[in-house]
């Protein structure tokens, strides 16, 4: 066991122990090449072979996940895999700075409001996940990170209910082959009867999980183990409800966790569907409530002007319309998912008047629009709506706040995060005869977005071939033409993709048939429209802080030297 100050890894400083179990013990550690960034350190024992495995095989996965979630917000990332050891591996990631969902129910089971925010959290994961062609197979508390609140939410009403949930240990998942019966694991109080039975799985054993971890999040209490005295417990026995547990939630965790797995919820889509349904009607049931309460009891005046001004309060709950007029769209949308008018784009455009697109924005974008696909194909918006959401990634994601600090990196986070949007508005035709220019820049920054994500596994391949970096410079020079027609923040996003492109590529697109004269004239296109006297030409102060970590003079110089005989 490591020590405070030991280094692992080479250059990993242990800070203290934060976790341990039979086989691994968790450091907080300091990453000594990166600034001394906090990192998360697994030590995993090598004396068992199968638990040695299953570490590199879930790190694998870890991986995989956080690599094809654009939006980086489900999965820590795995920094390292550091296997030099005889007798220990090291896996470094994230550091997750705060506690087990488990952890917290000690303390109290979740209010409704705070509830209904976490359950469609975990209902969003766990679709991505389903996704991937996986089930999980032991979701539960234990196995879901609620983050400390981020200070600079300030202290109005959403930081104080909302959460950040963060998904870990996937030692259990398997491949989804419809009811698979490959080997995984369960913990016996959320599991499901076939889990129980060593019967096939799939999905809807996954939404059994869930539906166990949400009657803990709301009970405060763990359900009963799936057996007793080599017996299987039935769900009525295991599921004992208090009598103050919102009814309609009642019945969506009874469905969640019916015995038998066809009466259950087909999806996540559909259990999430369930949960925005109670949280759209708690408001107009408690009106009602209240109004009917004010008839009966008309004739008693004081007990009348009470409700009276209950009633007035209640009714200060925003409705649809009143969030409208007040242009709080993201709100209105959550009420109300029918209306596919412009009310996307404008909350779209709301999020990012601010020159930024955040973590919270991001899971609004995730949750309400990917997951419910409240935007479909036949909406007469459909592509101009995921044009403006791949714009609004390109251009101002920024879930960290550290756009000074990792500029390389948040750009490579932006078109990836942007470039499924961009594919979507590319398919719909009537974007394209509406707005024909917006059309031809989405189908640009697409096949950026498109090279990106082909291009780390076509090196490994050996598969990136002459056609594949010509169409690639085709599009740079497309690209190029952005820089002077479009404002300045895309004008400046434009030059910082085309700087990385050059900088990393050049020699690549001299292998393939691109001359140094056309690469350096696009460096001096650059030149010329940022600078002026070595000074910045942008007035906007957003564009001016992207061009302040351009180093035009360090491109050129990779540039000669992949020219150099």
């Amino acid at each position: 066991m490591m020590q405070t100050g030991d280094i692992v890894a080479e250059h990993y400083e242990v800070d203290r122990i934060i976790g341990r179990g039979g086989t691994s013990v968790v450091y907080r550690a300091y990453d000594l090449k990166a600034e001394r960034a906090v990192r998360a350190v697994k030590e995993i024992s090598k004396e068992n072979i199968d638990v040695y495995e299953m570490a590199k095989r879930e790190s694998k996965l870890i991986k995989e996940l956080y690599e094809r979630d654009k939006s980086n917000g489900f999965v820590p990332n795995i920094i390292e895999v550091y296997d030099r050891y005889s007798d220990r591996l090291y896996i470094i990631q994230d550091y997750l700075d705060g506690e087990t969902l488990d952890d917290m129910l000690e303390v109290a089971p979740m209010p409704h409001d705070v509830f209904i925010d976490a359950a469609k959290q975990i209902c969003a994961f766990m679709k991505f996940f389903h996704d991937t062609g996986r089930v999980h197979s032991d979701m539960k508390p234990e196995n879901i990170m609620v983050l400390k609140p981020n200070p600079t939410l300030g202290n109005n009403k959403e930081s104080k209910t909302r959460m950040k949930l963060k998904f870990i240990d996937f030692g259990t998942a398997i491949r989804n082959e419809g009811n698979s019966t490959e080997g995984y694991g369960y913990t016996p109080e959320y599991a499901a009867p076939e889990q129980y039975r060593n019967a096939g799985i799939d999905e809807r054993t996954d939404i059994y999980n869930i539906g166990a971890t949400f009657f803990h999040m709301i009970q405060g209490r763990k359900p009963l183990s799936v057996s007793m005295e080599n017996r299987m417990r039935s769900s009525a026995e295991r599921f004992r409800f208090d009598k103050n547990i919102n009814a309609e939630l009642k019945r969506i965790i009874q469905k969640c966790v019916a015995d038998n797995p066809d009466e259950r919820f087909k999806s996540c889509d559909a259990l999430y569907k369930a949960l925005n349904q109670i949280e759209n009607h708690t408001h107009m049931r408690l009106l009602i409530i209240l109004f009917s309460l004010m008839i009966v009891s008309f004739a008693g005046s004081a007990f009348s002007m009470y409700m009276s001004e209950s009633l007035s309060t209640e009714n200060n709950i925003n409705t649809y319309s009143e969030k409208i007029n007040e242009g709080d769209y993201a709100a209105a949308i959550q009420i109300d998912h029918t209306n596919r008018d412009d009310i996307y784009s404008k909350a779209i455009e709301n999020f990012i008047k601010d020159e930024k697109l955040d973590a919270e924005e991001d899971n609004f974008i995730t949750n309400e629009i990917k997951v419910l696909n409240s935007i479909q194909e036949n909406d007469d918006n459909y592509g101009k709506c995921m044009y403006e959401i791949g714009n609004a990634y390109w251009l101002f994601y920024n879930p960290n706040d550290d756009e000074e600090n990792n500029s390389m990196k948040l750009e490579r986070l932006r078109i990836d995060a942007s470039y499924e949007w961009f594919g979507k508005a590319i398919t719909d035709t009537r974007f394209q005869e509406a707005d024909p220019d917006s059309y031809k820049r989405a189908v640009v920054y697409y096949n950026i977005g498109k090279f990106y994500d082909e291009i780390d596994r076509k090196e490994r391949d050996g598969t990136d071939d002459q056609s594949f970096y010509r169409n690639m410079w085709d599009n740079i020079k497309n690209m190029e033409e952005e820089i002077d027609s479009s404002n300045e923040v895309v004008s400046a996003r434009v030059c910082q993709t085309l700087l990385s492109l050059i900088s990393r590529y050049s020699m690549k697109f001299r292998q393939n048939g691109c001359s140094e004269e056309e690469q350096l004239e696009i460096i001096a296109h650059i030149s010329r429209k940022v600078y002026q006297d070595d000074d910045i030409t942008y007035q906007n102060n957003y564009s001016i802080q992207i061009a302040s970590n351009f180093d035009i003079e360090a491109v050129r110089q990779k540039l000669r030297m992949a020219y150099a005989d």
